[in-house]
This record gives structure tokens, sequence and C-alpha cells, in this order.
């Protein structure tokens, strides 16, 4: 398989390569860029319109606002430009012995078409956000070579990421402002606008990410303008901005390998199609042998998008996806003595997590006057996500060196090192499958007078999804078939169960079979109104879902329940020359998602009566836009009520109250942009930096250290570090060199609610130390087409305990707890990208 895909990854370059010879040759090019005026901000998907030869044609711009005229005539050309509803007229003049590149200035829209960014990277829009927003954008992207979503998240402020088991990065674990990041399953995630979580409402933990490859962009958002989008309002927004089908014809090849067996091949072709339609392709391979041993993924991940211009008031974007990835990713975690002695060790070579997802995604943009656009969004898919894992066991560290790693099983109280390994025995498979729909429809309306305007946002949503989650015995270390029950008599492996189990009964029930229902339907308005140097946007959101559980092997028991709920937001902004003063406040609300806490074995009781997460959000911040240097600092406050907490993993319970607080800020210096050439020789510099201060107010749980139940009042949340620091410095060497360095460090953390310190033998207790990580990246311009990029990641090689993520204090036993799960060793990648076309 592997073979197959390097030799058709390498045909597809040899095409690539002949194809923009075959163009090139012909073709007389001259280069232009549209910038916003008065900015250096470029105009993204504008339409450059032109005649020739008796017809009229178009380009589009670029992510850098640039374009390309192609065999054009000597003389004055006429040019139209498009941008939203705004249209301008430019002329130029076209000389044979001077073909420079030239720039257009265009004058500022106020509505924005596009549905896809939620921000966008326009300095001029995100001056008006009334509440604290990141965008991490090409350009930055591109210099950092993230190997996956979660390296790249962890770069803004106010994100807490810890590392989960696999270089693949797929199974990512990122929380906002404090909120638990196990699985991602408080934050609500999107490509391109549209949700992307397993199940939004009965379970949002996060088990597929979009590959880094074809990320255009990364979006964050955190204040008031949560409410629009939903209904993970509480942490945050992440949307993934993925690029755009090209309108001329090309596209690039990119391959990257390095240590630890890692390959990534990426290859997007696209604007082969004609003025109306532009489809494009997109194919990733990509494998390795992770961190950790018996940690390989594989990863196969296809894409066509199509841009299709209906008329001149009406697009379309389709996108279809197909995802296939296979890992010998594990629960099984590390002990202290592992960890000291071995921190990359793990002996499940039988573990193994299967993925599969496909989805159709359809965006209408419709112009219905030059006040009013709606857009629509459709959206399906499907996903399959199987796990095997083989049951654990502790060995003493005498027999596993002894050659004996399982046969002699002792309990988890035992004094002395202890080794967590497979049970050599038996197995257990968590199959789940997902299907999601929805329907989105919002109208963008723009109204009011001189004094006071307005853009109001208006519509709704219906959303459906069900989630079958299944558990099945397996009988052998590599069963991949397995028994959700058995019958004596009938079943041969009954008397296996018996003699392992001493089962009398004559039917065992050995897995689970759930099936979870949800119809939900949302509505949202906000309203952005403007006066003088102010900025004001009410808002609020309604949700109105039902869940419904069904257990098929316990009787077929029911149990369903209905919820409805209003989120109000309000956000102010007050501009002050090039900076901004904003502030905003909002409800935030996490569905009481019984799928989420049923699969996690946090109790067989656990019902659906569980009350909604719900907050009051608050933030203040102040934003500057010097021409080289650009800053967001903000102040927030987050009200927790009902937050889900667990003491032994049985009394799953809403605990009282919870604050989070904290202080975050973002900075981007551009040296090139200085006027002086002092200036110009500095590095480029950015910081993220984040203050947190987590408490529990009033919450009693089932203490995993004494008998009864106890008070966490004044605990502090898990895995929300104190200090978050990430700083990166880079340096451009004359146009076709830019080198830079990243520091990242991250406090230590408490991973529980009961804020255990003490380290126990067994890895499942105890904190996470503080770790500190460097990074270097080189990226050389070998020509405008050829580009070679080095990144080293954790240069020095520290080992540090990236997160005890899945164990439970209460839950000792090596087959429900995991340990440590390792921070990820040097990696060290080398690749080359290639562009073709115009």
């Amino acid at each position: 398989m592997t073979k197959f895909l390097s030799i058709l990854f390498l045909l597809a370059s040899i095409f690539a390569v002949a194809h923009d010879g075959d163009e090139s040759a012909l073709r007389f090019n001259v280069k232009g860029r549209l910038l916003f005026e008065g900015t250096t901000e470029p105009v993204i998907a504008a339409m450059i319109g032109f005649e020739k030869d008796g017809h009229f044609n178009y380009e589009f711009t670029d992510e850098f606002g640039q374009f390309g005229l192609i065999d054009l005539p000597l003389g004055k050309i006429q040019l139209q430009v498009t941008y939203l509803i705004c249209e301008e007229s430019y002329e130029i003049e076209i000389v044979a012995e001077n073909q420079e590149d030239f720039t257009l200035f265009m004058k500022e829209c106020s509505i924005i078409l596009d549905p896809v960014p939620i921000i966008g990277d326009r300095q001029i829009v995100q001056k008006k956000q009334t509440g604290t927003g990141t965008v991490l954008s090409v350009e930055r992207l591109e210099m950092s070579n993230p190997m996956g979503t979660q390296e790249a998240l962890e770069m803004t402020p106010g994100v807490n990421g810890f590392s989960d088991d696999g270089a693949g990065n797929s199974r990512q674990s990122i929380g906002i402002r404090g909120l638990n990041p196990r699985r991602s399953s408080r934050v609500l995630i999107m490509e391109d606008g549209i949700p992307i979580q397993p199940a939004l409402y009965i379970y949002p933990n996060m088990y597929y990410n979009p590959p880094i490859e074809r990320i255009s962009s990364v979006e964050v958002v955190k204040g008031s303008g949560a409410i629009l989008h939903g209904p993970q309002t509480m942490g945050g927004v992440i949307n993934y901005v993925t690029r755009r089908p090209r309108s001329e014809s090309g596209g690039l090849v990119q391959v990257t390998g390095g240590n630890n067996a890692y390959l990534s091949n990426y290859v997007e072709i696209g604007g082969f199609g004609n003025k109306n339609i532009s489809p494009e392709f997109q194919m990733l391979y990509k494998k390795g042998d992770g961190f950790r041993d018996n940690n390989s993924f594989e990863q196969l991940n296809g894409t066509f998008k199509l841009n299709y211009h209906f008329d001149d008031k009406t697009t379309w974007y389709f996108k279809f996806n197909v995802n296939q990835e296979t890992s010998n990713a594990t629960y099984t975690g590390l002990t202290e003595y592992t960890f000291e002695n071995s921190p990359y060790f793990n002996p499940k070579e039988n573990d193994q997590f299967n993925v599969f997802r496909t989805s159709v995604d359809a965006i209408r943009n419709r112009q219905i006057n030059k006040n009013i656009h709606d857009v629509t969004k459709v959206y399906l898919n499907y996903f399959t996500r199987d796990w095997w894992r083989e049951n654990d066991v502790f060995v003493t560290t005498e027999d596993f060196l002894d050659g004996d790693n399982h046969q002699t099983a002792v309990p988890w109280y035992t004094n002395g090192d202890l080794m967590r390994v497979g049970n050599g025995r038996d197995n257990f498979g968590i199959l789940r499958t997902f299907y999601v729909g929805g329907v989105e429809k919002a109208y963008h309306i723009k109204h009011g007078k001189k004094a006071i305007k307005g853009n109001l946002t208006v519509g709704g949503r219906f959303h459906i999804e069900r989630f079958e989650d299944h558990k099945k015995q397996g009988f052998a270390v590599d069963d991949r078939e397995g028994k959700y029950f058995v019958i004596k008599g009938i079943d041969d492996e009954w008397d296996t169960w018996n003699e392992w189990t001493g089962e009398t009964d004559s039917i065992a029930i050995l897995g689970q079979a759930h099936n979870y229902e949800t119809i939900a339907l949302s509505f949202f308005m906000q309203d952005e109104l403007k006066w003088r140097k102010w900025i004001f946007t009410p808002g609020i959101r309604a949700e109105l879902f039902e869940q419904r559980r069904l257990d098929l092997l316990r009787g077929a028991s029911h149990q369903d329940n209905a919820l409805g709920v209003l989120l109000p937001g309000f956000g102010v902004n007050y501009q002050i020359g090039n900076t901004n003063l904003f502030g905003g406040v909002h409800r935030g609300f996490t569905p009481p998602s019984s799928g989420a806490l049923k699969v996690l074995n946090f109790g067989s009781t656990v019902g659906l009566d569980l009350e909604a997460e719900q907050s009051w959000n608050v933030e203040l911040g102040y934003r500057g836009f010097k021409k080289a240097l650009r800053w967001e600092v903000a102040v927030f406050n987050l009200d927790i009520e009902n937050m889900v907490a667990a003491g032994r993993g049985t009394a799953f319970k809403n605990l009282g109250r919870v604050n989070s607080k904290g202080v975050e800020l973002g900075a981007v210096l551009e040296s090139s942009l200085f006027e002086h050439k002092i200036g110009k020789c500095l590095p480029s510099g950015r910081i993220s930096y984040t203050f947190l201060n987590t408490e529990v107010i009033d919450g009693i749980i089932a203490s995993s250290q004494t008998t009864g139940d106890i008070s966490i009042a004044g605990n502090e949340l898990p895995y929300a570090p104190r200090h978050t620091f990430v700083i990166g410095l880079d340096k451009k060497i004359k146009d076709f060199l830019k080198v830079g360095v990243e520091l990242k460090s991250v406090s230590s953390v408490f991973t529980d609610f009961e804020n255990v310190s003490q380290l126990e033998n067994r890895g499942d207790q105890g904190k996470v130390p503080s770790y500190h990580l460097i990074n270097l990246n080189l990226m050389y311009d070998v020509s405008n087409q050829w580009r070679i990029h080095l990144s080293v990641k954790n240069l020095l090689n520290e080992v540090y305990i990236g997160s005890r993520l899945h164990s439970n204090p209460g839950q000792p036993e090596a087959n429900l707890s995991s340990g440590i799960m390792p921070g990820a060793s040097r990696q060290i990648n080398i690749g080359i990208k290639y562009k073709f076309g115009k």
C-alpha cells in the first residue's frame, strides 16, 4: 500500500511539472496585487474582470491579494474589480519593455459574503470585534510547520492543550480558559463554519481532526460572538478554514519526512474548470511510527471541492471528504517506574484504533439586494470509530525483567515498582458509529441611517444525530469480532468466561449496545450597531433539543429528556485611533451529554437527569494595530454553574459553582514594516501568554483517598495551568531564507478535582510537572515555485509528562486507569514544496 501511494504521488508530481511547462511556455503574464485603501492588507477572493478578444474574462485574488493577468495585449486595459457588493474600475497600461508588478487599492466593503471564515484575516474586520479572537494566518502556519492541529492551536492565548497518545493528532485534547481539555469536549470545533465533532450534542469528544496539511488558517473565538455558532459556547469556538478552489489551473505537491518514520505526502490540483465552475482535488497520505513503541499510524485523506458561480448574485461551494486512519493507539499509560526508566515504553502491539469518516458540505451565498444576503449550509457526515484494546494488569518489575510480563499479575495496591502491561489473554472493542446531518440558514441584513448603521445576522439551524455506542468482549489479544453476550451450552466462549470469572448464569452479558438520538433546533440573532466610534453587538441564541437513549441488551430500556435554553450576549467596542477598547458578556452552555458521560465508564447509573453546564462569561480587553505591532490583551471571568465532576468514577454529579478567571496576551511584531533600517534589522516576534486562576466555589464528590464524600471547595480545576507562555522569533535573511525559534513553557497542573499531589507507583495520580520546549524552523525559497522547510520539534529532546489524561484516582485497577502519557520526543522533519501553474 505504501509503495503504491508513493508511486501515485510521484506520478502526480511528474504530471504537475509537465503541466506547468506546457502552460507557461506560451503565456505572457502580468502580476498585480489588490490591497485595501490606506492599509497593507490584501483583498482576498476579489474578482478581477477584463475584456479580451471580445470576451469578458476574470481571475480571483489569492490569500495574499495577488492575481495574474494572462496573455494581454499592449496598451491601456480597463479592469473591473468586484469584492462583496462593491465594484471599482481601474485603468492599467501594459508595456512590453516594463512588466513590473503593480498594486491596486480598493475601498472597504462592510458586508462579508463568504461564510467560511468567522473572523477573517483582515485587520479592518478584526478591529471591529467586540470580543477576543485569534487568527493563525497562512504565513504563521507555514513557518511553524505544525504536524497537527493541536500543535497549531497551542500557539493561541487562552488555549491549554495536553498530549494524547500518538503523533497523528486526530485525538485532540484542547481546553479554553481553564476548561477540561479531555477530547476537546467543551469547545465547539468547526471546519469552514460547519461543526465537525462526532455528535455535537450527544458526544462532542474529538476523535477526528482535519489534517493540518489542508488547513489555510485557524480561528479561535472566545467572546460573545460565540453565541452565533453554539451550542458549546462556554469555552469558545475553533474554526479551521480550508483552502478554497483556485480559479486558475495549477496546484502544489508537498512531501515531508523525518525521524520516527514520519512521512506526509500532499497533492493539490485545481483550476481546470471554466469561468463558472472551479473544481479542485486534494489528497494526503500520512504515516509514522509515533513517539512510543508500538505507536505507528497511517492516514489517507481525500477531498474534492467545487466553487460554482451560479449567477451574478449566487455562488455555491461544495466539499466532499473521505478520511481513513489506522493506528496502534492505546490507553496504556506508564507507571512512575517505566516513565523514569523507559519513557516511551508501550507493550501493547495488538491495540488498534480504526477511523473512517466521510462528509458532504454545501454552502450557498446569495445576494438578495444591496443590503441583504443569505447563507445556507447543508451538511452530512458518517463516522465510525472502532478501538480494540487488550486488557491491562500490573506486574512487578522483577517479573517483567525476568521475561514474565503478564502471567503473574499483582493487585494495584502492591508496594514497590510496578509496570502496566497487557494481560496476554483477552481484549475488548469500543465500537462507535455516528450519523449527523443539519441545515442552517442565516440572513445578513445591512440597515440603519447615517447616525447609526447596523449589520443584523438572524437565522436558525435544524440538526439531527444518531450515536451507536457498542462494546464487545474479545477472547484473544488480537480479537476483532468479540461477543455482546455468551449463552451456556451454545457459545464455546461461555466456558472460558466461566473459568475466568466464575459466572454461573446461563446467559452472561459481556458488552453493551446503547443507541442515542438527538433532534435539535437553534435560533440565533446578533446585530452589529455602529454609532460614531462605538460598536454594539446585542444578540441571543435559543437551543431546543431532545435526547433519547435505548439500551438494547438490558430489556430495551429507554430514557429521554428535552431541554430548552436562552443564551444572551452583548459586546461593545470603542475605537481610539489605532486601538480599541472592547468587552462583552454572554451566557455559556454545554449540553448535558449523557453519551459522553456514559461511555467513559463514569458510572452505570448515569442517566439523562444531569443539569446542563452553564456559565456567565465576562471579558474586557484592549487591542491595537500599529504599522509594525499588533496586540490584544484581555481579562476574563467564567462563573460556571453545574460543572460535572466525578470522584471515584461511579458518583458523577453536578458541582455547585466553579470559577475560572485570568489574563490573556497576544502580540505580533513585524520588523519588515519598520520605516527605519535599524528596525528592519530586528527579528519579527510573537508572544502568547495566559494566566489562569481557577477555583471550585462549591462542590462535594466521593473521595479517592478516604472513605465517604468530601468538599473540594477551594481546589483548582484539573489541567488548568497557572501560566502558559509561547514566544517566537523569526528573521528573514534577504528574500529567500527565513529562520525561526520558538519557546513554549507550561506550568504544573493538577489532574483531578481532588487535587491529589502525591505520586503513586501506578502513575495515575499526581500533578503533571511544568515543562519547557524549544522548536526551530528554517524556510528556504529556492525559487517562486520551490520551497524547502526544516523543522526541529523539542530541540533539546526533553522528556516530560504530557498528561495523565485518561486516569481517574478513584479507578486504580490496571484495566480502568491509564497512567502517564509521555510528551512528544524530538522530531526532525524536512519538507519540499512545489507550486505549479498560474
